[in-house]
């Protein structure tokens, strides 16, 4: 009996007792309190050799841990535990359990659930079906949960990128969504973590180069990404590789590592550098025709054999690649530009040859601040530069993140020659190119810069774009839509009280759609058209 007293302490017991004593003197949060006072006592005590062993031999998880499941308070003690265990099996199995259970949403954050593969892959798909219905506007905004579930460990974005790369492969062209997810993880990679060696080399073995095996790409392409800069010994090697297979009909090297980002963007900006950076030397024509070819067989190529057609097509990329570099002028004058039309919508149908015109676009207008508009912007014409961006954009979707970044830099110019009103009709120009813009599947990232920019932007330029966006649109509004215009409405309520009819009309349409409270109160604030009218007449 002795013995029994001395081994026994009683948690559960005084917990429920003291919980009985202070609820009544500190109220409800008593019990969160306590709640998390046994978590940090379970934490402390758990021995997860013990744990694994007796889960070994059943291979059944206890009955306290099935009891602590539909709790979330001890679901988060469980994840704690896995968090400070990660080798446990009982603990692993317990997650997976968790996740069966349909908890899988709040395992977003728990890095050690990636951990366990069978978790990891549960994860992962889960991932993929809420991103079904992204487009060009909210991909970023879908890849949260995917960016958490894959990119915190290496492990992990190993294992997704073999997956995606399997995916891939076997259905070749109809993979394009799956291509794109693997693009972004990339990019996100590199932009966050700033290794893009970790990149090259998954994407080296993906492609089942052995990586600092003497491989002259290999080397070539590491040596591009950390020097960034594409040297003349490098792409001297990536093209013997890859021209030469297509001139002996021999397997290339796989296309992909040309067109990782970090190698084939320091190419580019050696070849077509110099029409938007002074401080990049054009090239000699024999020296950049190994960079032009390189950028043609990235652009157009695939691991499929080329046949003799392909052989063509990339010929003649060749050949606009080298019209494009010798017909740019750098910072040239209006008449120049009109005269280079024609051949420019030539030239951006091909996505490569877009990229490239849309750089130089983009410093020809904000080159010596922006002096392209105080020479040429007249309020009565549209700026032929920022046609040729909306050309771009609807042409290409990949390409309207740059077309809106350009966008975005004559908005905010403060031109030096400009009168306010002049200043303010530009701004009003490229609102209507930017509202077009939205109506092309990009209206989320619009919506989130001018939310973003409501304290700079004047009250009477903010009622125009309300406006010139809501005439894009009709009813019915999905939510991601509807939240931050109504917010943005609320906002500058008194600018649109005092605005034109033309302008309150489609807000007015916007207001009057949406079932709630504040949407009505913001309708009945504004004044009616009757009222505007008379007003307008007086």
């Amino acid at each position: 009996m002795n013995l029994l007293m001395s081994s026994y302490e009683g948690l559960a017991a005084m917990t429920n007792m003291v919980s009985s004593d202070l609820g009544p003197v500190y109220g409800s949060g008593i019990n969160s309190a306590i709640s998390e006072a046994v978590s940090r006592k379970i934490i402390e005590s758990f021995d997860p050799q013990v744990a694994d062993s007796k889960y070994n031999e059943t291979e059944q998880l206890p009955e306290y841990i099935e009891a602590m499941i539909p709790h979330q308070v001890w679901r988060k003690t469980i994840y704690r535990l896995s968090e400070r265990h990660p080798g446990s099996t009982m603990l692993s199995a317990a997650l997976q359990h968790i996740a069966d259970q349909g908890y899988q949403a709040e395992m977003m954050s728990l890095s050690s659930a990636p951990l366990h593969t069978h978790i990891f892959y549960s994860l992962l798909a889960e991932c993929l079906e809420n991103m079904s219905p992204a487009n060009e506007e909210n991909i970023h905004q879908k890849l949260g949960e995917l960016i958490t579930a894959v990119c915190r460990r290496e492990q992990t974005y190993l294992v997704a990128r073999y997956i995606f790369h399997g995916v891939q492969q076997k259905l070749g062209a109809k993979a394009a969504g799956i291509r794109r997810i693997d693009d972004e993880l990339e990019t996100y990679m590199l932009d966050n973590y700033k290794r893009p060696q970790l990149a090259i080399n998954i994407q080296l073995l993906l492609s089942g180069l052995v990586v600092g095996g003497g491989n002259s790409v290999v080397d070539a392409a590491a040596s591009i990404i950390q020097e960034e800069y594409a040297a003349t010994g490098d792409v001297a090697s990536l093209y013997n590789e890859y021209h030469g297979a297509v001139v002996s009909g021999k397997p290339a090297p796989p296309v992909d590592i040309l067109r990782n980002v970090c190698v084939l963007h320091p190419i580019i900006e050696q070849v077509f550098g110099h029409l938007w950076d002074t401080t990049v030397q054009k090239m000699r024509p024999e020296l950049a025709n190994k960079y032009i070819w390189l950028i043609a067989y990235a652009a157009l190529c695939s691991n499929e054999p080329i046949d003799e057609a392909t052989k063509d097509k990339l010929q003649q990329l060749v050949v606009q690649l080298k019209e494009v570099c010798q017909g740019l002028s750098i910072h040239p004058i209006q008449t120049q530009i009109y005269q280079a039309v024609p051949k420019i919508l030539e030239w951006i149908s091909v996505p490569i040859l877009a990229r490239v015109v849309l750089l130089w676009i983009r410093d020809v207008a904000t080159y010596d601040n922006f002096t392209y508009y105080d020479t040429y912007f007249t309020s009565s014409e549209v700026p032929v530069l920022l046609l040729l961006l909306e050309e771009i954009a609807y042409r290409h979707p990949l390409l309207k993140p740059l077309v809106f970044s350009a966008y975005k830099d004559g908005f905010e110019s403060q031109v030096p020659g400009f009168s306010p009103e002049k200043q303010l009709r530009l701004q009003k120009i490229i609102i209507n190119r930017i509202a077009l813009l939205a109506q092309l599947d990009y209206a989320l990232p619009v919506i989130d810069y001018f939310a973003a920019k409501k304290e700079q932007i004047d009250e009477s330029v903010m009622v125009y774009f309300l406006h010139r966006l809501l005439a894009q649109f009709e009813a019915p509004y999905p939510a991601e839509f509807l939240v931050p215009v109504l917010e943005l409405i609320n906002f500058t309520i008194d600018g649109v009280k005092a605005a034109k009819e033309k302008e309150i009309v489609y807000i007015r349409g916007f207001l009057a759609s949406i079932d709630n409270e504040q949407a009505r109160l913001l309708c009945a604030a504004l004044p009616d058209e009757a009222s505007v009218t008379s007003t307008l007449a007086d």
